[in-house]
Protein backbone atom coordinates (compact mmCIF):
# COMPACT_ATOMS: atom_id res chain seq x y z
CA UNK A 1 0.00 0.00 0.00
CA UNK A 2 1.56 3.45 -0.96
CA UNK A 3 1.85 6.67 0.78
CA UNK A 4 0.26 9.74 -0.84
CA UNK A 5 2.72 12.51 -0.85
CA UNK A 6 -0.04 14.60 1.13
CA UNK A 7 0.45 12.08 4.37
CA UNK A 8 4.24 12.21 3.88
CA UNK A 9 4.39 15.84 3.80
CA UNK A 10 1.66 16.18 6.91
CA UNK A 11 4.11 13.66 9.22
CA UNK A 12 6.91 16.15 8.25
CA UNK A 13 5.57 18.91 9.16
CA UNK A 14 4.24 17.44 12.65
CA UNK A 15 7.42 16.59 13.40
CA UNK A 16 9.07 19.38 12.64
CA UNK A 17 6.53 21.35 14.92
CA UNK A 18 7.56 18.57 17.98
CA UNK A 19 11.15 19.14 16.89
CA UNK A 20 10.66 23.20 17.16
CA UNK A 21 8.55 22.62 20.35
CA UNK A 22 11.13 20.60 22.05
CA UNK A 23 13.49 22.60 20.75
CA UNK A 24 11.96 25.91 21.91
CA UNK A 25 11.26 24.46 25.46
CA UNK A 26 15.07 23.80 26.31
CA UNK A 27 15.62 27.55 25.21
CA UNK A 28 13.31 28.42 27.24
CA UNK A 29 14.78 26.48 30.16
CA UNK A 30 18.44 27.58 29.50
CA UNK A 31 17.87 30.86 28.24
CA UNK A 32 21.70 32.32 29.00
CA UNK A 33 23.37 29.30 27.74
CA UNK A 34 21.12 30.06 24.31
CA UNK A 35 22.44 33.36 24.21
CA UNK A 36 26.00 32.27 25.50
CA UNK A 37 26.53 29.61 23.07
CA UNK A 38 24.67 32.24 19.90
CA UNK A 39 27.26 34.93 21.08
CA UNK A 40 30.19 33.06 20.70
CA UNK A 41 28.93 30.88 16.86
CA UNK A 42 28.37 34.34 16.08
CA UNK A 43 31.29 36.18 17.75
CA UNK A 44 34.61 34.38 17.10
CA UNK A 45 34.43 33.32 13.47
CA UNK A 46 35.17 36.63 12.99
CA UNK A 47 37.73 36.88 15.10
CA UNK A 48 35.76 39.07 17.63
CA UNK A 49 32.52 40.61 16.05
CA UNK A 50 31.48 43.42 18.54
CA UNK A 51 27.84 43.17 18.20
CA UNK A 52 28.23 39.57 18.32
CA UNK A 53 26.07 39.76 22.25
CA UNK A 54 23.47 41.93 20.92
CA UNK A 55 23.18 40.09 17.73
CA UNK A 56 22.66 36.42 19.56
CA UNK A 57 20.24 38.66 22.50
CA UNK A 58 17.72 39.35 19.48
CA UNK A 59 17.93 36.20 18.10
CA UNK A 60 17.67 34.33 21.56
CA UNK A 61 14.94 36.83 22.51
CA UNK A 62 13.09 35.78 18.93
CA UNK A 63 13.93 32.00 19.60
CA UNK A 64 12.55 32.10 23.46
CA UNK A 65 9.68 34.55 23.54
CA UNK A 66 8.78 35.94 19.64
CA UNK A 67 8.26 39.19 18.69
CA UNK A 68 7.11 40.43 22.33
CA UNK A 69 10.38 39.38 23.46
CA UNK A 70 12.38 41.52 21.29
CA UNK A 71 10.54 44.51 20.96
CA UNK A 72 10.84 44.32 24.97
CA UNK A 73 14.69 43.81 24.14
CA UNK A 74 14.71 46.89 22.35
CA UNK A 75 12.31 48.92 24.34
CA UNK A 76 15.58 48.82 26.81
CA UNK A 77 17.44 50.81 24.03
CA UNK A 78 14.93 54.17 24.65
CA UNK A 79 15.00 54.19 28.46
CA UNK A 80 16.61 57.85 28.53
CA UNK A 81 15.06 59.89 31.20
CA UNK A 82 17.01 58.70 33.61
CA UNK A 83 18.57 61.94 35.30
CA UNK A 84 21.82 64.09 34.06
CA UNK A 85 23.90 63.15 36.52
CA UNK A 86 23.52 59.22 35.00
CA UNK A 87 24.85 60.57 31.89
CA UNK A 88 27.28 62.58 33.64
CA UNK A 89 28.74 59.58 35.63
CA UNK A 90 28.47 57.43 32.29
CA UNK A 91 30.59 59.28 30.47
CA UNK A 92 33.01 61.20 32.78
CA UNK A 93 33.09 58.29 35.62
CA UNK A 94 34.99 55.68 33.59
CA UNK A 95 37.65 58.89 32.52
CA UNK A 96 38.40 59.88 36.37
CA UNK A 97 38.64 55.75 37.01
CA UNK A 98 41.71 55.62 33.95
CA UNK A 99 43.32 59.68 35.26
CA UNK A 100 42.98 57.92 38.76
CA UNK A 101 44.62 54.83 37.83
CA UNK A 102 47.45 56.60 35.64
CA UNK A 103 48.36 58.61 38.77
CA UNK A 104 48.65 55.47 40.85
CA UNK A 105 50.91 53.82 37.78
CA UNK A 106 53.02 56.81 38.05
CA UNK A 107 53.07 56.23 41.86
CA UNK A 108 54.32 52.33 41.14
CA UNK A 109 57.54 53.86 39.14
CA UNK A 110 55.76 54.01 35.75
CA UNK A 111 57.48 56.53 33.23
CA UNK A 112 54.54 58.44 30.93
CA UNK A 113 55.61 58.45 27.42
CA UNK A 114 53.62 61.74 27.31
CA UNK A 115 51.62 64.31 29.63
CA UNK A 116 49.61 62.89 32.22
CA UNK A 117 47.08 66.06 30.98
CA UNK A 118 44.86 64.25 28.60
CA UNK A 119 43.97 65.44 25.34
CA UNK A 120 40.53 66.30 25.20
CA UNK A 121 40.40 66.70 21.99
CA UNK A 122 41.41 62.75 21.26
CA UNK A 123 39.66 61.76 24.22
CA UNK A 124 36.63 63.46 22.23
CA UNK A 125 36.99 62.08 18.98
CA UNK A 126 38.00 58.45 20.72
CA UNK A 127 34.87 58.85 21.99
CA UNK A 128 32.20 60.03 19.39
CA UNK A 129 34.10 56.93 17.60
CA UNK A 130 32.89 54.28 20.11
CA UNK A 131 29.42 56.14 20.32
CA UNK A 132 28.59 56.26 16.30
CA UNK A 133 30.96 52.84 14.99
CA UNK A 134 28.49 50.54 14.50
CA UNK A 135 31.50 47.86 14.74
CA UNK A 136 32.25 49.71 18.14
CA UNK A 137 32.75 47.46 21.89
CA UNK A 138 30.03 49.60 23.16
CA UNK A 139 26.76 47.86 20.40
CA UNK A 140 27.87 44.87 23.25
CA UNK A 141 25.78 46.00 25.71
CA UNK A 142 21.77 44.52 24.06
CA UNK A 143 23.44 41.54 24.96
CA UNK A 144 25.33 41.56 28.40
CA UNK A 145 23.31 44.49 30.09
CA UNK A 146 19.65 43.81 28.08
CA UNK A 147 19.51 40.42 27.89
CA UNK A 148 21.84 38.85 30.15
CA UNK A 149 22.16 40.50 33.03
CA UNK A 150 18.40 40.68 34.06
CA UNK A 151 18.26 36.81 33.45
CA UNK A 152 20.84 36.21 35.61
CA UNK A 153 19.90 38.46 38.62
CA UNK A 154 16.62 36.27 38.33
CA UNK A 155 18.09 33.01 39.81
CA UNK A 156 21.87 34.93 41.89
CA UNK A 157 22.25 37.75 44.02
CA UNK A 158 23.04 40.93 42.54
CA UNK A 159 26.97 40.60 43.28
CA UNK A 160 26.99 36.58 41.87
CA UNK A 161 25.08 37.65 38.70
CA UNK A 162 27.26 40.56 37.97
CA UNK A 163 30.50 38.56 38.54
CA UNK A 164 29.33 35.54 36.84
CA UNK A 165 28.74 37.67 33.66
CA UNK A 166 31.61 39.12 34.29
CA UNK A 167 33.94 35.85 33.80
CA UNK A 168 31.55 35.42 30.22
CA UNK A 169 31.86 38.43 29.37
CA UNK A 170 35.85 37.98 29.65
CA UNK A 171 35.83 34.34 28.19
CA UNK A 172 34.57 36.03 25.22
CA UNK A 173 37.42 38.08 24.48
CA UNK A 174 39.86 34.92 24.34
CA UNK A 175 40.29 35.50 20.57
CA UNK A 176 41.57 38.88 21.79
CA UNK A 177 43.61 37.28 24.45
CA UNK A 178 45.62 34.81 22.36
CA UNK A 179 46.15 37.48 19.86
CA UNK A 180 47.97 39.55 21.80
CA UNK A 181 45.87 42.64 21.30
CA UNK A 182 45.11 42.90 24.86
CA UNK A 183 46.80 41.77 27.93
CA UNK A 184 45.66 38.63 30.07
CA UNK A 185 45.43 41.43 32.74
CA UNK A 186 42.48 42.64 31.30
CA UNK A 187 40.75 39.82 32.39
CA UNK A 188 40.16 40.80 35.90
CA UNK A 189 38.97 44.11 34.85
CA UNK A 190 36.30 43.12 32.98
CA UNK A 191 35.25 41.03 35.74
CA UNK A 192 35.41 43.89 38.39
CA UNK A 193 34.44 46.42 36.06
CA UNK A 194 30.51 44.63 35.28
CA UNK A 195 29.92 44.81 39.23
CA UNK A 196 29.88 48.55 38.28
CA UNK A 197 27.91 48.06 35.01
CA UNK A 198 24.82 46.66 37.19
CA UNK A 199 25.46 49.47 39.82
CA UNK A 200 24.09 51.89 37.14
CA UNK A 201 22.01 49.83 34.85
CA UNK A 202 20.03 48.96 37.82
CA UNK A 203 19.73 52.82 39.04
CA UNK A 204 19.04 53.81 35.77
CA UNK A 205 15.88 51.49 35.45
CA UNK A 206 17.68 48.87 33.23
CA UNK A 207 18.33 51.91 30.42
CA UNK A 208 20.56 49.97 28.09
CA UNK A 209 21.53 53.56 26.38
CA UNK A 210 23.57 54.33 29.44
CA UNK A 211 25.03 51.37 29.92
CA UNK A 212 26.08 51.52 25.73
CA UNK A 213 27.49 55.21 26.50
CA UNK A 214 29.88 54.01 30.32
CA UNK A 215 31.01 51.16 27.54
CA UNK A 216 31.87 53.81 24.67
CA UNK A 217 33.47 55.94 27.42
CA UNK A 218 35.53 52.97 28.94
CA UNK A 219 36.95 52.07 25.68
CA UNK A 220 37.69 56.09 24.89
CA UNK A 221 39.27 56.75 28.29
CA UNK A 222 41.04 53.34 27.61
CA UNK A 223 42.05 54.45 24.65
CA UNK A 224 44.15 57.74 25.89
CA UNK A 225 45.37 56.86 28.89
CA UNK A 226 46.62 53.07 28.56
CA UNK A 227 48.68 54.46 25.71
CA UNK A 228 50.81 56.71 28.14
CA UNK A 229 52.88 54.09 28.91
CA UNK A 230 55.10 51.34 27.05
CA UNK A 231 56.05 48.02 27.70
CA UNK A 232 56.10 46.95 31.18
CA UNK A 233 54.71 50.15 32.52
CA UNK A 234 52.00 49.70 30.34
CA UNK A 235 51.18 46.10 32.09
CA UNK A 236 51.56 47.47 35.10
CA UNK A 237 49.18 50.03 33.89
CA UNK A 238 45.89 47.41 33.65
CA UNK A 239 46.62 46.30 36.76
CA UNK A 240 46.26 49.81 37.87
CA UNK A 241 43.10 50.26 36.18
CA UNK A 242 42.48 47.02 38.01
CA UNK A 243 42.95 47.66 41.35
CA UNK A 244 41.33 51.33 41.60
CA UNK A 245 38.52 49.01 40.02
CA UNK A 246 38.61 46.59 42.40
CA UNK A 247 38.57 49.56 45.58
CA UNK A 248 35.30 51.13 43.78
CA UNK A 249 33.33 48.12 43.54
CA UNK A 250 34.15 47.69 47.54
CA UNK A 251 32.75 50.83 48.17
CA UNK A 252 30.16 50.72 45.98
CA UNK A 253 28.61 46.92 47.37
CA UNK A 254 30.10 48.38 50.75
CA UNK A 255 26.90 50.90 50.81
CA UNK A 256 24.44 48.56 50.43
CA UNK A 257 26.06 45.15 51.14
CA UNK A 258 22.37 43.21 51.96
CA UNK A 259 21.20 44.18 48.66
CA UNK A 260 24.59 42.72 46.69
CA UNK A 261 24.58 39.77 48.40
CA UNK A 262 20.78 38.88 48.60
CA UNK A 263 19.15 36.48 46.31
CA UNK A 264 16.12 37.36 44.55
CA UNK A 265 13.72 34.80 46.85
CA UNK A 266 16.09 34.99 49.64
CA UNK A 267 17.07 31.41 49.78
CA UNK A 268 20.54 29.62 49.16
CA UNK A 269 21.93 30.06 45.43
CA UNK A 270 21.86 26.98 43.67
CA UNK A 271 25.05 26.76 42.38
CA UNK A 272 26.95 26.91 38.78
CA UNK A 273 23.47 25.68 37.23
CA UNK A 274 21.56 28.64 38.61
CA UNK A 275 23.83 31.07 36.30
CA UNK A 276 22.87 29.29 32.97
CA UNK A 277 19.36 27.62 33.75
CA UNK A 278 16.19 28.63 34.07
CA UNK A 279 15.44 32.27 34.97
CA UNK A 280 12.75 32.91 37.61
Amino acid sequence: MSTEPTQIAVTEAEGLTRLWRSSRSLFRRWPITTFYLLTLIISWPFGLLPPGPSIAAIAAAALIDGRSGVVQLLRMVLVWRVGLRWYLLALLGPLALFALAAWVNTLMGATAVGSLGLDWSEFGSLLLLQIVGVFAGAWEELGWRGYALPRMMGRLSPLLASLGLGVLWAIWHLPLFLAGDIPWADAAFIVAVSVLFTAVFVRTSQSVLIAFLMHASINAAGGVTVLLFEGGDRIQMYWAVTAVTVAVVVAVVGLRPSWWLKSPAGEPIEGVAAVFGESA
